[in-house]
């Protein structure tokens, strides 16, 4: 049956879950350590938090600020990991110029993350990746094999249906967003005018996207070698579940958890059993069931 427009739209704003008011107001203790780096000629920012010998990385979703999208996670890393977050180009403090959305920003994304694991001296790690950022964290992980240990999917998808298009012709409006989403959007691009441009643009590659061979990193899953767990859940708005399932089917002995009232931004929804999951996968090997985490 379709759907009207502005039932939709209620959607789409019930996806990022009422939490999103609590983390934005988080207060964080500063980074381990920040800085700038030098990346095929862009200045990109970068941080580091917690300390251990077991590093992860994480790739961010459209907003492009991995501090921001995994507020909890960096607030209460696990004893032994050090996260790595950075801002992808054209987002917060690495810019300007403003981002741009070419059909190769998957690609260039998942290049720029391991060239910045490089300068920081980091030869084995492993990957998380949210939304968007899971495109890339995927790239990574098969044209870095022997970079990227371990594989985190948190709401992604490796190709666009015809279903995600029609979603998606729907959100062309920011103002129509989760506000407290839309006010950090406009923090990391300065002004609602930038931010909308931005947005608008991204929509225009996504749909591009859609006619690409491959779509975004299907014939790249078969390469992915690492373990890998695959998060979604079963509510998800944005990111329908049979993209998790997809995954799973091709991404050789990876895990799914399917999580039965999870959302798009289970990151917020579930803080403590994400903080769970990563400690036990990272560190002890371990892929403990969802209820039992």
């Amino acid at each position: 049956m379709a759907m009207d427009k502005e039932t939709m739209l209620t959607l789409i704003k019930r996806d990022w879950n009422t939490e999103v008011q609590k983390d934005s107001s988080l207060q964080v203790k500063g980074p381990t350590s920040q800085g700038f780096l030098i990346v095929d000629g862009q200045k990109l920012y970068y941080s580091t938090w917690g300390e251990g010998s077991e590093i992860l990385v994480i790739l961010p979703g459209n907003l492009g600020v991995g501090e921001m999208d995994m507020i909890h996670l960096v607030k209460n890393v696990p004893q032994g990991v050090l996260v790595v977050t950075f801002h992808v180009r054209g987002c917060g403090q690495s810019k300007p110029p403003n981002r741009e959305y070419s059909v190769d920003f998957y690609e260039r994304d998942a290049d720029d993350c391991a060239n910045i694991m490089q300068q920081l001296g980091y030869k084995r790690y492993s990957v998380l990746g949210w939304c968007d950022g899971g495109v890339s964290a995927m790239l990574l992980a098969a044209n870095y094999p022997d970079n990227v240990k371990k594989l985190i999917l948190l709401g992604c998808r490796a190709f666009i249906s015809e279903e995600d298009q029609n979603r998606y012709r729907n959100m062309q409006d920011i103002t129509k967003f989760n506000p407290f989403i839309l006010r950090d959007f406009i923090k990391v691009h300065g002004n609602k005018e930038t931010a909308q441009t931005i947005w608008s643009s991204y929509l225009n590659t996504f749909f591009q996207l859609f006619n690409r061979d491959n779509n975004l990193c299907q014939s790249e899953l078969t390469m992915i070698k690492c373990p890998t767990i695959i998060l979604h859940g079963k509510h998800d708005y944005l990111v329908p579940a049979f993209h998790a399932q997809y995954l799973r089917d091709h991404i050789k002995g990876s895990r799914l958890h399917l999580i039965s009232d999870g959302r798009h931004a289970l990151q917020y929804q579930f803080p403590a059993k994400i903080e769970r999951l990563v400690k036990t996968f990272l560190m002890e090997d371990a892929v403990i069931p969802w209820d039992e985490l």
